[in-house]
């Protein structure tokens, strides 16, 4: 998948959108933030589960859209904490994971 990056203003709210390129059935998607260490896991959805959002990222994010063939998230209140690239995983039956990817340019005030 190709890289894209958005920009927003510090203050600003951004959505990242994803869709499923396959065909095979999607069990969960789980949205992550990259950083040095082990990815952070912000937010999934599942027929199952339903939305959950992780409690860091409660007051900050919201499911824009959340199907399991497409989903959408909402950063609102964008810090320049918020920069980086995020990912979208599409975890499907049988294959497994297929994943898109996104980052996020934050301009404005330095803190």
């Amino acid at each position: 998948m190709n890289r894209k990056v958005q920009s927003v203003q510090a203050g600003g709210n951004v959505t990242f959108s994803c869709r499923s390129v396959t065909k095979e059935d999607v069990i969960q998607v789980t949205w992550q933030k990259e950083t040095d260490g082990p990815e952070d896991n912000i937010a999934t959805y599942s027929t199952m589960n339903g939305q959950k959002i992780a409690k860091a990222y409660v007051s900050h994010v919201s499911f824009a859209h959340s199907e399991l063939q497409a989903s959408a998230i909402s950063l609102h209140g964008v810090t320049l904490h918020d920069e980086g690239c995020y990912k979208c995983i599409f975890n499907t039956f049988p294959s497994g994971a297929v994943t898109g990817r996104m980052c996020l340019s934050v301009y404005g005030k330095a803190l």
